[in-house]
């Protein structure tokens, strides 16, 4: 695959950005703590069919730091300002797990720039179970738990019980990279604060795709059906056997469905 990187500055943050290939323009938001590589695998797919732009959230990778007070709000209208710099909206926008969480404000706080909506893996608003999990990543990080040991729990909860592999952990993911202790603690924080009320999801009106993994244990088949409820036309993909991150178990699964709705609604 051969990808253009640069870095790119706008008004809020800096950000290194990936583009490949041509066609319709899709932009890939990533999840927490993991940077514009991770998506690569699936981008190999894509890039035949449609131009991907995939970019860096403040906090991992190139781009600049989290702030103290910085909201999920405020990584949505990075992703908004990275999209208007593009000078080719509206586009296709498509998040996963954290990146569904911002994708999903793009397309309420800035519906004009988005075409079409998909949304993998992630949840409106977290619940008890959620909220407990995250929290039990942050006190991980508190206590300065070994990298080795938070590269397993992290595989116990992102892959499916027939995928769950170390070795499959995503390139750019900042649990197997360097470590940025603070941003990832910051971007925990972020994700335990996040909560989409129902007249926020009501002013999406993008075409939506939602898609779960059947063995996801923290963005769950119940997450997805409450978003299905709340987007009005959304539709609803179920992964047999997927876990939280079947996106990197299977990305030729991934791509095709992700390439599909793309290409439906250009």
């Amino acid at each position: 695959m051969d990808a253009a990187i640069e870095t790119v500055e706008l008004p809020s943050f800096t950000t290194q950005v990936s583009r490949a290939g041509a066609g319709p323009t899709l932009v890939l938001i990533q999840g927490l703590g993991t940077d514009h590589r991770a998506w690569n695998p699936i981008v190999e797919h894509m890039a035949p069919y449609v131009h991907c732009v995939s970019f860096d959230n403040r906090g991992v990778g190139k781009a600049s730091p989290v702030g103290d007070g910085t909201t999920i709000e405020d990584l949505a209208d990075d992703a908004a300002a990275l999209i208007e710099s593009l000078d080719d909206g509206p586009v296709h926008v498509a998040g996963v797990s954290l990146g569904g969480g911002i994708a999903m404000r793009v397309a309420s706080r800035h519906p004009h720039l988005v075409r079409s909506l998909s949304l993998h893996s992630t949840a409106a608003r977290p619940d008890p179970r959620l909220l407990s999990m995250l929290e039990f990543r942050r006190s991980l990080l508190e206590k300065g738990v070994a990298g080795d040991f938070l590269r397993s729990f992290v595989a116990m909860w992102a892959w499916s019980p027939e995928g769950m592999s170390l070795a499959a952990l995503p390139e750019g993911s900042t649990e197997i990279d360097s470590l940025e202790l603070e941003e990832y603690a910051q971007h925990l924080r972020v994700a335990r604060e996040q909560w989409m009320t129902d007249d926020e999801l009501a002013k999406i009106t993008a075409p939506t795709l939602i898609t779960v993994g059947s063995e996801d244990i923290l963005t769950t088949p119940r997450h997805a059906q409450d978003l299905y409820r709340g987007i009005s036309g959304a539709e609803l993909v179920t992964i047999e056997d997927g876990g939280h991150a079947y996106y990197s178990e299977n990305p030729g699964l991934f791509a095709s469905l992700q390439l599909g709705w793309v290409l439906r609604h250009s």
